[in-house]
């Protein structure tokens, strides 16, 4: 496999929202000590989880990845794809459903979507990590895939590359700004 590979973008994408995990669990509760620390928090989860993960991240699987499987001869497993865009949408609601607590100061709601909604994506992550992205591998040559890559590049320069970089970091800011 070259270097130019779509699949190891993606898999770095998900590494990345992974980074969370440890920022969402300590966050339980947060609001009964520092409530403030806690909004500014969600505030800027919900904004990393809208920008990236279904910005740059959900963006390539929709626009990309998902109709080239579409496409292929050999792919047969449509209703998987139906299923992980299925659950995009879920995710989407989950975000709109956690906006509308944060404003309403239900925090215990707000966390309680956010444990659901990213318990959700890290299963929808296991199913593309396991599944998925080994059998688009496996369908695609070196040369669609390369090709592929190019798309996503093109993708990532759309949407501004230098705020894909800042959100790369926004997990470990948060996780930062949260012990100090």
């Amino acid at each position: 496999m070259n270097e130019n590979n779509p699949i190891g973008v993606l898999m770095h994408e998900h590494g990345v929202i992974q980074q969370l995990e440890p920022v969402i669990k300590s966050l339980k509760g947060l609001w009964l000590s520092d409530t403030e620390a806690y909004k500014l928090s969600i505030t800027e989860i919900l904004r990393f989880l809208k920008d990236y993960s279904d910005g740059y991240h959900h963006q390539k699987e929709e626009e990309v990845l998902f109709p080239a499987l579409t496409d292929h001869p050999d792919f047969i497993l449509e209703s998987v794809l139906d299923e992980l865009l299925e659950h995009h949408e879920n995710f989407r609601e989950y975000a709109a459903d956690m906006s509308i607590a944060l404003n309403e100061q239900r925090w215990e709601d707000v966390q309680n979507i956010l444990e659901k909604y990213y318990d959700q994506l890290l299963d929808h992550i296991a199913i593309e990590n396991d599944e998925l992205f080994i059998m688009a591998e496996n369908l695609f040559s070196e040369r669609e895939l390369e090709e592929m890559f190019f798309h996503f590049a093109d993708k990532d320069r759309e949407l501004g590359k230098l705020r894909k970089s800042e959100l790369e970091m926004e997990p470990v800011k948060i996780a930062s700004a949260l012990t100090h």
